[in-house]
């Protein structure tokens, strides 16, 4: 068994059984770190480059390995290169013991470019997938803040509320031995329940956001979820078109690179984030299968957008399909483009409508009480 060699660990290679307890503590915590999006976008990026200047894929592997910011990548990258240099092993397989690094889209198409003899080509691809989705995931974010601000205030002010103006209210109320409107008993005892259960709020709270997570990311529970995103105003507009780029962009660099339309209708179902479109995408598969063209396979989908299918047949009749799906997704992508950065003001008439509510809520359980009063004291 070799030893560790500089800071280098070789997983299934270093020996690391007799190190001291706070070293082990280190492992644990380096090999349970997420690969950041950003480094997997520089990783592919430059695996690219070298390759395409006529370095050997597991010279290429190691140089990256030595040159990675996170040491959870360096390891990762270093066993990689000695699967390739010592054991034989192809990429595709090396990478594949490592899923929560490279998901299987990624490695059915480095397995295929294997085949065809299209690394690079297959490299510059996921270079650019990635640059892609970074730069989509920095959109949201930033489309995100206003409405997440505005929430986290409201959530903010209406627990302020309840902790220090409400009960104010309250003594005031039962000092003027007034009968009070539903809105101001449910208001006063929202403000007990907060103050004297609070800890039981915030379990059921929490245990309901475990309980959503582990059902969102089960099988059956992601395929729900997904439906249900699909059905939702405002968020099936993004999702769709998502998945229409998705499809456009992905399948005609599959077929530019060469990869036959079967396995490239395989890497595509993979690459599709939402898992209903991707069962649609599956069907259409076996409708090929079954004899069907591919245009008809799309157009007869209930799920996927119909101008993926009118697209492929305009390009089947053309000879030119790579190249009008590429400007489909282009467009679409321009389109999706500009909806995100309208994504705060299509959520303020929502926000809007939910303050509004709060407000006048608020307002009602308050000063309905005081102008009962009042009227009170004017008719004596």
């Amino acid at each position: 068994m070799n030893n560790k060699t500089a800071s280098t660990v070789i997983y299934g290679v270093t020996d690391r059984r007799d190190i001291p307890w706070h070293e082990k503590l280190n492992d644990f915590l380096i090999d349970n770190t997420p690969l950041p999006a950003k480094e997997k976008s520089l990783f592919f990026n430059s695996l690219k480059l070298l390759v395409g200047s006529g370095i050997r894929v597991s010279q290429a592997i190691k140089m990256l390995s030595e040159r990675a910011r996170s040491e959870r990548l360096q390891r990762v990258l270093a066993t990689i290169h000695y699967d390739i240099n010592e054991r034989g092993m192809p990429l595709s397989s090396a990478m594949s013991k490592y899923p929560d690094f490279f998901n299987e889209s990624e490695i059915k198409m480095i397995y295929s470019a294997e085949i065809t003899g299209k690394l690079e080509e297959v490299l510059s691809y996921l270079a650019v997938q990635m640059d892609k989705n970074l730069k989509l995931s920095m959109q949201i974010k930033s489309a995100m803040v206003y409405p997440i601000t505005v929430f986290g205030v409201i959530i903010l002010s209406g627990f302020a509320m309840m902790i220090f103006v409400v009960p104010k209210f309250k003594e005031m109320f039962a000092s003027l031995g007034a009968e009070l409107p539903w809105e101001t008993r449910a208001l006063i005892a929202t403000s007990e329940f907060v103050q004297s259960s609070w800890w039981i709020l915030l379990t059921i709270l929490v245990a309901a956001a475990l309980f959503f997570k582990n059902w969102k990311d089960s099988p059956e529970g992601k395929i729900q979820w997904h439906k249900i995103l699909l059905d939702t105003p405002i968020v099936s507009k993004f999702v769709r078109n998502f998945s229409t780029i998705q499809i456009a962009t992905n399948f005609a660099t599959l077929l530019e690179a060469g990869i036959p339309v079967s396995k490239a209708m395989q890497v595509l179902r993979q690459i599709v984030d939402n898992k209903v479109i991707s069962e649609e995408i599956y069907s259409v598969e076996q409708r090929i299968v079954a004899g069907d063209q591919l245009s008809e396979g799309f157009k007869e989908s209930p799920e996927i957008d119909p101008i993926i299918g009118e697209v492929i047949e305009i390009g089947e009749k053309s000879g030119a399909i790579t190249e009008i799906l590429q400007k489909t997704g282009t467009q679409y992508q321009l389109q999706f483009d500009a909806d995100i950065k309208n994504l705060s003001k299509m959520l303020s008439p929502v926000i809007l409508v939910i303050v509004s509510v709060a407000v006048i809520f608020m307002g009602l359980a308050i000063l309905k009480p005081i102008f009962a009063l009042q009227d009170a004291f004017t008719g004596a």
